[in-house]
């Protein structure tokens, strides 16, 4: 761009809260979402740019999203970092907090300053759909009331988050949706060379499994509820006997991880399902699925059975009939906004009967549920978009 075209300023969005950068499908698919957001609503300008707070700025880079190195636990003792982290959340026109769950009762040392540096250095700051888990200890309590109290607007994406910031006494609370609606689907060209680099047929009829890693370190993967090993074992028998069953009824199988990398990946439990299934015509996608082809898979299968809530999400927002199964509140919610809480099925007590047959039920009633997933998806696009407009507008005048 020439210095006589360039604009005065470029306006700066900050956002922060998701594990960007992790290679996680969903928080990517949150990132690209809002992404979206701000496009559509600043249509008439190109005078800003996003950044992103993230583990792998390179990653990031590659959704068209500045990278901003995240605080990491080695360099809570560097104050160098710290002061670069300053920096970056100065330069910024917009602070806007969003990815998946981005307040929980974990790191609170490195959040309070995440919180607290919009304040100290007077920027507008946001809370834009995002989730929430339970909150019980004391200063957690405290600075999280006390930071969303002092945002320009807060909304979140699931009704057990509302009923948690309420409860801590954060005002003015908008029920919304997840970003990730926003997201879209990748090239059909793309879709094709990976189905057939696995030597899946593309008139094929497909049945996509997206598991999610199960693990009682419910501290580390900050899990709501804690998975006990014989949980695993049986759940992890469960799925693979309801493959087994459905497998007949498809041309093919696929299993596909939403996480493919470390200590997150979904990897260890399709090898699992994999060890433990018969069927012949079982697939395991293995390799790194970028969000905008996980999208394309998601929408390419008959019917999916997810276990991670973005797989869930994404299916629905292609209008993909989906089953899905709940480890938190989030999931349950997300189904139930959806009007699919019949195909919601608890992790804890389920069993490989009830799998079954909601598949088979999801199945049959494919064009019902994809006609009525066509209208509430869109219901929460619209809400999501009306806050988007309201508050995601680029000033490009701002100081």
């Amino acid at each position: 761009m020439s210095a006589r075209h360039r604009p005065q300023r470029m306006f700066r969005l900050l956002v922060w809260g998701g594990w960007f950068g992790s290679r996680n499908v969903g928080d990517s698919a949150i990132l690209l979402g809002i992404k979206q957001l701000v496009s559509r609503v600043n249509s008439t300008t190109d005078a800003y740019y996003i950044a992103a707070l993230s583990t792998d700025v390179d990653y990031t880079a590659t959704h068209g999203v500045t990278g901003v190195p995240a605080l990491l636990k080695s360099d809570l003792v560097k104050p160098w970092r710290w002061l670069a982290l300053a920096r970056e959340f100065k330069k910024a026109d917009l602070i806007v907090v969003s990815g998946g769950t981005p307040i929980f009762d974990y790191s609170h040392l490195v959040r309070t300053a995440y919180f607290a540096l919009p304040i100290l250095l007077r920027k507008p700051f946001i809370f834009f759909g995002i989730g929430v888990k339970p909150i019980e200890s004391w200063y957690g309590r405290w600075y999280i009331h006390a930071a969303l109290n002092r945002a320009t607007h807060v909304s979140v994406r699931d009704r057990g988050s509302k009923v948690i910031l309420e409860e801590l006494g954060v005002r003015n609370v908008v029920l919304t949706a997840d970003s990730a609606f926003f997201a879209e689907r990748g090239a059909d060209a793309d879709l094709d060379a990976l189905l057939d680099r696995h030597g899946i047929g593309r008139d094929e009829r497909i049945f996509v499994v997206a598991p999610r890693l199960m693990s009682n370190e419910r501290k580390a993967l900050y899990l709501d509820r804690e998975m006990d090993p014989e949980l695993v074992r049986t759940a992890t028998s469960a799925l693979a006997e309801a493959i087994d069953e459905l497998a007949p009824e498809f041309d093919r199988v696929v299993l596909a991880a939403m996480h493919y990398y470390g200590r997150d990946s979904d990897i260890p439990l399709c090898r699992a399902l994999l060890d433990e299934t018969r069927a012949p015509n079982i697939i395991l996608i293995a390799e790194e699925l970028r969000p905008e082809l996980a999208i394309s898979l998601l929408d390419r299968g008959e019917v999916v059975l997810a276990m991670r809530l973005h797989a869930a999400l994404l299916a629905a927002s292609m209008s993909s009939p989906v089953v899905a199964i709940a480890y938190e509140q989030k999931v349950t919610d997300l189904l139930e906004r959806l009007d699919l809480q019949h195909y919601c099925i608890d992790l804890f007590t389920m069993d490989s009967r009830t799998l079954v047959d909601r598949v088979r039920e999801a199945l049959e009633r494919a064009g019902e549920i994809e006609a009525s997933l066509n209208r509430r998806t869109q219901h929460l696009r619209d809400l999501i978009l009306e806050q988007a407009t309201n508050y995601l507008r680029i000033n490009v005048d701002a100081n």
